[in-house]
């Protein structure tokens, strides 16, 4: 099997941490956070070091397609995987692969999100090529990335001995606690789990039908069907579930990569602090020019030719066409519930879409 893999870039969520840049109509995945290329662009041109573009296909909402193309016209339009609704990404992978098998029979998949920091590419490549060889032997793969820190906000992976080319999985853990966190970091065969598989399709098609044919059957049978309202019936029937507690927590054959590239999940604004050059008193700005007095721990995204801070600490700042967006670090946790209640308002519902 030397044919090129195909690849699915996971492009549907809100990125609502991010607002006011990440809205509705034009969400982080299609906003530039750490370059000058859109969160989306920097996940194309991974994905185009292993593959060519016209076995890339994003994942997402059919109200997303038509801002993704306005941002990314080069790519071909018949290559998206359209959700209904949003179930999380269980759903949309059984989709994506019974697309993949009928139109290429059983290619090597990796799927990727499109919210994720990786430096260098270089590594990347390295390593996904090795999983890629590694999943040829029928095993469900995925990258594991060695802890910088005790992280709460990601998921873990412990490990075995070494299987094919690779380590064998022992158990996955969700998003600890600190005291956790603390434990995991500090134990060597622990991994951060940054949601990167590779597969053969027909190997993920049969673990969902061993795991998960509640989520496989209905679609299965959609997909077989000529009406246009076959695919959207069914993912009303079908549960909300990641492919991580679908699939991956209970099936046996799995194995992990170790990565040599550096990862952070770009989730929200403090994210910034990881992927971005601060300066001396750890202020982070992107924009034009930043001046900081007495001041340390902000973060800033501005469109002014200069923002000036004067003894503050720990503020984010965003100010976008319509609104100024100003938090305290530790406040910027209540971010989904500050949406919550925006959408309430009818005068405040347009600065969410």
């Amino acid at each position: 099997m030397n044919e090129k893999p195909v690849v699915l870039i996971m492009a549907g969520g809100k990125g609502e941490r991010f607002w006011p840049r990440s809205r509705e109509s034009t969400p982080k995945q299609l906003q530039k956070v750490y370059s000058n290329k859109t969160l989306l662009k920097e996940t194309i041109d991974r994905a185009l070091t292993i593959t060519s573009l016209d076995r890339i296909y994003i994942g997402t909402n059919p109200n997303l397609k038509k801002s993704i193309l306005k941002s990314e016209p080069k790519f071909p339009k018949t290559n998206f995987i359209l959700e209904p609704e949003a179930k999380n990404t269980a759903p949309i992978v059984a989709l994506a692969s019974l697309y993949f098998k009928k139109k290429y029979g059983n290619p090597i998949q990796v799927v990727l999100s499109a919210d994720a920091y990786i430096h260098p590419i270089k590594e990347f490549t390295k390593n996904l090529q090795e999983a890629i060889r590694t999943a040829k032997t029928g095993n469900l793969v995925l990258l594991g990335v060695k802890p910088t820190r005790p992280e709460t906000g990601y998921g873990y992976i412990a490990t075995g001995k070494m299987g094919i080319n690779a380590l064998k999985v022992q158990a996955f853990y969700e998003k600890p606690d600190l005291k956790l966190a603390m434990k995991y970091f500090k134990k060597k065969n622990f991994y951060w789990n940054p949601g990167i598989f590779i597969w053969q399709t027909n190997s993920i098609l049969q673990e969902f039908e061993r795991y998960s044919p509640y989520i496989l059957k209905p679609i299965q049978t959609a997909f077989q069907s000529k009406s246009a309202l076959s695919i959207p019936n069914a993912f009303k029937q079908i549960p909300s579930e990641a492919i991580d507690t679908a699939i991956m927590e209970k099936t046996s054959s799995i194995l992990m990569v170790k990565t040599s590239f550096n990862w952070d999940d770009v989730g929200s604004w403090l994210s910034l602090e990881r992927v971005l050059v601060g300066d001396k008193n750890q202020n982070f700005h992107i924009g034009n020019k930043s001046f900081h007095y007495s001041s340390t721990g902000n973060i800033s995204s501005v469109q002014k030719e200069l923002i000036v801070f004067l003894g503050t600490k720990d503020l984010v700042v965003v100010e976008e066409d319509d609104l100024l967006f100003v938090a305290s670090k530790s406040g910027i946790s209540e971010i989904k519930k500050l949406i919550a209640e925006l959408r309430k308002n009818k005068d405040l519902q347009k600065y969410l879409l």
